[in-house]
């Protein structure tokens, strides 16, 4: 395949230009990700290199799916999730999946409702995750493949209560 040449430079060194979208695509691969969310994976690539001011090239979208397939120099690279492990599907367009993430690095997926404001996990609680591992699996490789991401603060506490203004006064 002559886009596989642009993968190296002349003197044998990885192209950034090849590797960021093939990488993309392996990661997709070895965890197993659905449709929607590499088509999500995809966008994201996309709008990081565009963002360096760079165009994406036909040949760094054959990376991709080059990657995609699993593709490696020693033939197909195993998969990193449980064959029986399913990402989750929101039951309609109007649930998003949500990241959590919290300050010890843990992360819980989660559909969120933006109308009604509700977590999925209020009533049926958190999907699992392929891995708990947070080495593989943490903040940094759920935003790179364009997870939604909300950095959690358990410590915090919200309450209700009546204020009363202190630098005002009525007349």
């Amino acid at each position: 395949m002559a886009f596989l040449d642009r993968a190296e430079d002349p003197d044998g060194y990885p192209v950034w230009a090849f590797e960021v979208f093939y990488q993309q695509g392996i990661s997709c691969f070895v965890w197993g990700l659905t449709k929607p969310l590499v088509r999500q994976a995809f966008k994201r690539v996309c709008a990081d290199w565009t963002a360096k001011g760079q165009t994406v090239a036909m040949w760094q979208v054959r990376a991709f799916i080059y990657g995609l397939a699993g593709r490696c120099g020693d033939g197909v690279r195993n998969r990193m999730v449980n064959s029986e492990f399913q990402w989750p599907t929101p039951p309609d367009a109007s649930w998003e999946l949500l990241v959590c993430v919290y300050p010890d690095g843990k992360c819980d997926l989660d559909l969120v409702h933006p109308v009604s404001r509700r977590f999925w996990s209020e009533d049926n609680g958190f999907f699992d995750l392929p891995s708990d591992d947070p080495h593989t699996m943490n903040r940094d490789w759920f935003e790179k493949l364009g997870f939604e991401v909300m950095v959690m603060q358990p410590l915090m506490q919200v309450q209700v209560a009546d204020h009363k203004p202190t630098h005002l006064k009525l007349v």
